[in-house]
């Protein structure tokens, strides 16, 4: 158990920051979006394009593995992440795009380098467990973005409080650098550098076809999560009234859940439940709580807005480390890296198309929780399914 304690650090830290990189813009989304000229709701196209790099970066880590070897992986990631919160804070739109390349970039190598690291490092029979552990820093980073965020902007402007992140994202870089000396004298190989080289992830993912329909599954789940992450802030801001600040907290209380939720689930998947079958709990979980959420109005006493934010972000946030750990599983030896990051195409496909087409129908509903009502459907089928086919083997 002590071998994994340093490989478990180095990951949840980097994910901790490489998330709080992430949703950071979309906390300060109610006070830039005014001074860009666009609307709260175009957040979305910008956490879209985020996705749609970390798409394409998560299919070359594998090859930067072998290359660079997993700690220097890491570093590069939170050092995309820290030059993308710089780059945005010039406030003008093609140089904010850019900007969410850069951290899109850094946010999609976090999984499959990490599930490298873990998959070498943790006992089998706590896999789950110890993937959830890393897998909270996704929540921790939310509430750190939730809880940091808007007192800075308030403070200083959003565009100090980006630079802030930004400080954090290269002070984790440094704190990693001693655990890159095995990296550093290890021999790596080149690579070949071709397209086919570059998509082999894709082509383990659709040859194994139990990794394939959890893939199918985390893409589902994911334009959940993405519903949560992107939008949350500005509709109890701007269409419940409550204070940036308030609703920097019940959104910190969600991704606080989330935590607890990701180590309990993945405690459960590894002593009483399948991960199949946990899945599909999860899957369930989430409806029922974001059609909570959808609920929401301005009359709701706010200790039921936490209790209920807090079950749908224990869902919704807290699926991924017993995902990723079946798939660690299900990998070919050597290979965890490159299918996780075939897998991670997937689950970002319904990352990336989650935020705009939850604007678009924000726009069409004339509210936001119509908009959590109809993204809490597709989860309830994929979730009944899993629980199904669960109980049939």
């Amino acid at each position: 158990m002590r071998s994994v304690v340093l490989p478990l650090a180095i990951t949840l830290a980097v994910q901790a920051i490489t998330s709080m990189a992430m949703i950071a813009p979309s906390v300060m989304a109610p006070v830039a979006a005014t001074e860009l000229g666009v609307s709260a709701q175009a957040i979305g196209w910008f956490v879209a394009l985020e996705y749609l790099f970390a798409m394409l970066t998560g299919l070359a880590c594998g090859a930067l593995i072998v290359r660079y070897g997993p700690v220097r992986v890491c570093q590069i990631s939170v050092c995309l992440a820290a030059a993308g919160l710089v780059a945005g804070t010039g406030a003008v739109l093609p140089v904010v795009f850019a900007a969410a390349a850069l951290i899109g970039c850094g946010y999609g190598l976090v999984n499959p380098v990490s599930s490298h690291i873990l998959a070498r490092a943790a006992p089998p029979r706590m896999m789950s467990l110890i993937f959830s552990i890393k897998q909270t820093g996704v929540p921790i980073g939310g509430a750190l973005a939730g809880v940091l965020v808007p007192p800075l902007v308030l403070a200083f402007g959003w565009r100090w409080g980006a630079v802030a992140v930004a400080l954090l994202c290269l002070a984790v870089a440094l704190a990693i650098q001693p655990a890159r000396a095995p990296d550093a004298t290890a021999n790596r190989g080149g690579g070949s550098g071709s397209a086919r080289e570059f998509f082999a992830p894709l082509g383990l993912v659709l040859a194994n076809p139990p990794v394939l329909e959890l893939a199918v599954v985390s893409m589902i789940f994911g334009s959940a999560q993405l519903a949560l992450i992107a939008y949350f802030v500005s509709y109890l801001n701007l269409e419940l009234g409550f204070g940036l600040v308030a609703a920097g907290l019940i959104y910190s209380s969600a991704h606080m859940a989330g935590i607890v939720g990701r180590i309990t689930w993945g405690a459960v998947a590894d002593r009483w439940l399948s991960p199949r079958s946990m899945l599909g709990l999860l899957g369930v979980m989430m409806a029922l709580s974001g059609m909570g959420v959808a609920a929401f109005s301005a009359h709701w006493p706010l200790p039921a807005v936490i209790a209920v934010s807090a079950l749908f972000g224990a869902s919704a946030v807290g699926w991924n480390g017993v995902y990723l750990a079946e798939v660690a599983r299900r990998a070919p030896p050597g290979r965890v890296g490159a299918i996780t990051g075939g897998t991670q195409f997937f689950t970002f496909i319904g990352a990336l198309a989650a935020p705009p087409i939850f604007g678009v129908v924000v726009g069409l509903a004339g509210n936001y929780g119509k908009a959590y009502f109809i993204f809490c459907l597709l989860p309830a089928l994929a979730g009944l399914r899993l629980l199904l086919s669960a109980h049939r083997t």
